[in-house]
């Protein structure tokens, strides 16, 4: 029987120009492995605890990953983000509400 694993697959689609990261590919594979600790009398006990943290090691791993893509996005997509200008009406509503 295989060990119990997680696994996680990413598809990116970073807009056009974007750089990728140092170490990074737009499409990655990860395998976490639950790994069994302890004497067998605990079993369940200590499958949780084996699952615990492989959960925490597929949340640093893809926290660090997901984070590189994030900064080589950049502002370039902050830029995309359209300011609306209150008209007149809406900030006399604002006033009136306080």
């Amino acid at each position: 029987m295989a060990a119990p694993a997680i696994s996680i697959t990413y598809e990116l689609h970073p807009p056009p120009g974007t750089s990728a990261p140092q170490n990074c590919t737009s499409t990655k594979d990860h395998e976490f492995i639950v790994q069994s600790l302890g004497a067998a009398e605990d079993t369940l006990k200590n499958y949780y605890e084996g699952l615990r943290q492989a959960i925490a090691q597929a949340k640093g791993t893809l926290g660090e990953e997901l984070t590189a893509w994030r900064d080589a996005v950049g502002s370039g997509e902050q830029s995309k983000e359209v300011k609306v200008k209150k008209g007149e009406d809406e900030e006399e509503l604002d006033e009136d509400e306080e």
